[in-house]
């Protein structure tokens, strides 16, 4: 890229799935068991299962993607409402462990105009292990406190259902290569749901990675600096588990 050239504009959530439902559409969410032509984007594992890698691996396709959601709290219904936006995508399945919570979500989805019923699961901390069981999902999503991310996302894989996680993904390496191993084991994708992670500058130093341009990586670090003082102190929904990370 030369200085005269423009630098693509920073994807927008809402952008980003929008690209992802026409992905859906068109050539995301096709047969998980590479052909030939992905054969050379899937390499050997290199953590302690050593199976062999999704990256690569393409979705199937479907004409609608049946998205499920653990967690219909502040960040849930955020993402509800881009997804809600999004052509070809429905929203199946509901869990929270505040029944009202869950409510919200489906009024939500009825302004949007989405006039059916999504299933409900509002029964105890663990409610997402049945809803991870229906054969109407193909991707869960959460945006539970973060201590649930791993169980849930590990939970929707083991039943068949790729997975979707908002930040953290994990707070251990052990738990990274859990979802690393069940990942590659069933043959689901696991995807860092964060808009952060998909911006131009992210992507082009992945690139360079997978490209080999700096050698054998070693280690790298990152840092994520978010001012949420609004939401740590707030008593209605994040705030209410986010303040005990931080006493």
């Amino acid at each position: 890229m030369t200085d005269e050239e423009p630098r693509p504009a920073p994807l927008s959530r809402r952008a980003l799935l929008k690209s992802a439902a026409a992905l859906g559409a068109g050539a995301a969410l096709t047969a998980l068991a590479p052909s030939d032509g992905d054969a050379a984007g899937v390499a050997a594992g290199d953590g302690p299962g050593k199976a062999r890698s999704m990256i690569g691996v393409p979705f199937e396709r479907h004409e609608t993607v049946r998205v499920a959601i653990v967690g219909t709290g502040l960040r849930g219904r955020s993402v509800l409402h881009e997804l809600t936006g999004v052509p070809g995508v429905r929203v199946t399945a509901l869990c929270d462990t505040v029944p009202d919570k869950v409510e919200m979500a489906v009024q939500q989805m009825r302004k949007a105009g989405h006039d059916y019923e999504p299933a409900r699961f509002t029964a105890g901390d663990r409610a997402f292990e049945q809803l991870v069981q229906r054969d109407d999902i193909d991707i869960v999503y959460t945006a539970t406190p973060w201590q649930w991310h791993v169980p849930v996302v590990l939970a929707a894989m083991n039943a068949g259902k790729h997975a979707a996680t908002e930040v953290p993904a994990a707070y251990t390496v052990a738990d990274c290569w859990k979802l690393v191993d069940t990942s590659e084991r069933t043959g689901r994708h696991c995807i860092m749901l964060e808009n952060c992670c998909y911006g131009y500058n992210e992507l082009l130093v992945l690139n360079m990675v997978r490209a080999g341009l700096f050698g054998e990586l070693k280690h790298a670090g990152a840092g994520y600096n978010h001012d949420l003082r609004s939401i740590l102190f707030e008593n209605r929904d994040e705030g209410l588990w986010r303040r005990t990370h931080h006493t």
